[in-house]
């Protein structure tokens, strides 16, 4: 008896899911997919946003924490830093990050963007803090404007995956393996 192929309801979203991210990408010149996350560190955290150029322009600055409806960060961050050898500027509730002689975003390439805050990862990712927008070229105040800024966009917050139990055994069993064979080379001499 045939059995006609089904796909589960997961299998389906993944699905629709794609397309629509597909058809976002295509559409646009400029776009970003954001991550953010933290280490817990002295009086706050020190965060990194990975920011991902997901058009087909280079981009050259962003925006962390403005939109048009402005600032909107829950705390003043400090030390501003990225992997691109972009300027940082500390603007109120936001960060500015302007290439001025680094190196562009180019598309389908990643950068690093680093700060430390006070604020709690809760309140960095409830909207709106951390709506951000990036520029094709110097920050100009737009958003979502062909050829010149991406729409406004949030860095997803991700957290670093803790250890699997699996993992740990395996660990201790490769360790305890280490151990026995020096014990046993000791023997030997």
């Amino acid at each position: 008896m045939k059995t006609k192929p089904t796909f589960s309801s997961t299998r389906l979203a993944l699905a629709i899911a794609t397309g629509l991210f597909a058809a976002a990408v295509c559409g646009q010149a400029q776009g970003t997919l954001g991550t953010i996350s933290d280490v817990p560190v002295s009086g706050g955290f020190d965060y990194t946003i990975l920011l991902q150029d997901t058009g087909s322009t280079a981009l050259n600055s962003f925006w962390y924490g403005w939109t048009t409806s402005g600032n909107n960060l829950p705390a003043v961050p400090a030390n501003p830093a990225n992997s691109l050898g972009w300027g940082d500027v500390v603007s109120g509730n936001s960060i500015k990050w302007v290439n001025g002689s680094g190196t562009a975003l180019m598309p389908g390439q990643s950068g690093s963007f680093t700060f430390f805050s006070s604020a709690t990862p809760a309140a960095m990712t409830t909207p709106p803090a951390g709506e951000s927008v990036a520029y094709v070229h110097g920050i100009d105040f737009s958003q979502g404007v062909a050829g010149d800024s991406t729409g406004v966009f949030s860095p997803v917050f991700v957290t670093a995956p803790e250890p699997s139990a699996v993992g740990l055994l395996a660990l201790g069993a490769l360790g305890g393996l280490a151990f026995g064979w020096r014990k046993q080379r000791f023997l030997w001499r």
